[in-house]
C-alpha cells in the first residue's frame, strides 16, 4: 500500500492530476493480491495505467482502472499452478 501511495503521488503529481482520496479499498486489495511478476516497475506501471485510464473528476483510483492482467492476475496464477502443480 505505501509504495502505490508513493507512485500515485509521484505520478499523478508529474500528470497534472490529483487523487485525493488514494486508491479505492478493493482496488488496494486487489493490487496487494496480486503477486507482482515484474515486481517494483510493474506497479509503477499499473498506477501510471491507473492514473491515464481514471476519468479526469476521479478524486481515487478506482478497480475499474487497473489493467485486466492485474484483474484477472490472481486468478490466472492459481490456475497455472494447478495446471503446471
Amino acid at each position: 500500500p505505501a509504495l502505490a501511495a508513493y507512485f500515485l503521488e509521484k505520478i499523478a503529481r508529474e500528470n497534472g492530476r490529483t487523487f485525493p482520496d488514494g486508491v479505492a479499498t478493493d482496488a488496494l486489495t486487489l493490487l496487494c493480491a496480486h503477486t507482482w511478476p515484474g515486481n517494483i516497475r510493474e506497479l509503477q506501471n499499473v498506477m501510471e495505467y491507473a492514473i491515464v485510464m481514471s476519468p479526469t473528476s476521479a478524486a481515487r483510483i478506482e478497480l475499474s482502472a487497473l489493467p485486466d492482467a492485474v484483474r484477472r492476475g490472481v486468478r490466472r496464477e492459481n490456475t497455472l499452478k494447478v495446471i503446471h502443480g
